[in-house]
This record gives structure tokens, C-alpha cells and sequence, in this order.
């Protein structure tokens, strides 16, 4: 009987202290590459919104991971990974990157195309 209770014993603290460990593990390297993805791509596409002139970033919570963008047509919605992360510190305002940002078309055919982007927000 003693033998069963501690071998159940070992097991719950080999669950208790290997989770978290494995589980933030895989967290850390998602993190890793989403940062260097977002490092090589900007955080919006190529339409401005319509009442701000520029692309408008909505910050989500940091615990968001994907988002949907839907088409209209046959096979138009898709979800897709948010890569970019709001930081804290950042103070700047947007300035403008080179290359033509087109405003949002008369129909629209894509939410992409509304000029709202998804970051997310500091941890």
C-alpha cells in the first residue's frame, strides 16, 4: 500500500513541475518567431483607413493569437497568426513608409482592406 501511495505521489509532482516548464518552453520559442516575423514585415498592408488617412492599429489582448479576415466570395475567409506586439515604451508617432498605401476601395472585398490592423497588446 505504501509502495502504490508514493509511487502516485511521484507521479502528481512530476506532473505538477513538468507542465509549466514545457508549456512556457513552447510559448518562449512561438514568441521567438513571431518576433523575428514581425521584424521582416510591416504591421499593416497597403490600405489606409478611411477616416484617418493612414493604417489605424487595434491593439488586442497579448493573449490573442490569430485573427480571421473575411472575403467575400468562394474560400474569402482565412485565419492568420498576429505577429506584431504593441510595446510599452513606444512614444513616436506614425510616420510614413515609403511606397503608396492605397485608401479603402469603393467595394470592398476583404476586411484587409479597411485599413484596421491587429497588434497586440504589451504583456
Amino acid at each position: 500500500m505504501k509502495r502504490l501511495i508514493l509511487i502516485a505521489v511521484a507521479a502528481l509532482l512530476l506532473a505538477v513541475f513538468l507542465q509549466p516548464k514545457t508549456a512556457s518552453a513552447h510559448r518562449n520559442w512561438v514568441d521567438r518567431w513571431a518576433a523575428r516575423h514581425a521584424a521582416r514585415t510591416p504591421w499593416h498592408a497597403q490600405y489606409n483607413h478611411t477616416m484617418w488617412g493612414q493604417p489605424v492599429a487595434l491593439v488586442v489582448p497579448p493573449t490573442a493569437r490569430s485573427q480571421t479576415h473575411w472575403g467575400w466570395g468562394v474560400t474569402g475567409t482565412r485565419t492568420t497568426p498576429i505577429y506584431h506586439q504593441f510595446g510599452r515604451s513606444y512614444s513616436a508617432y506614425y510616420q510614413e513608409e515609403p511606397g503608396p498605401l492605397g485608401a479603402t476601395p469603393r467595394w470592398p472585398s476583404d476586411t484587409s482592406q479597411f485599413g484596421v490592423y491587429y497588434i497586440r497588446g504589451p504583456y
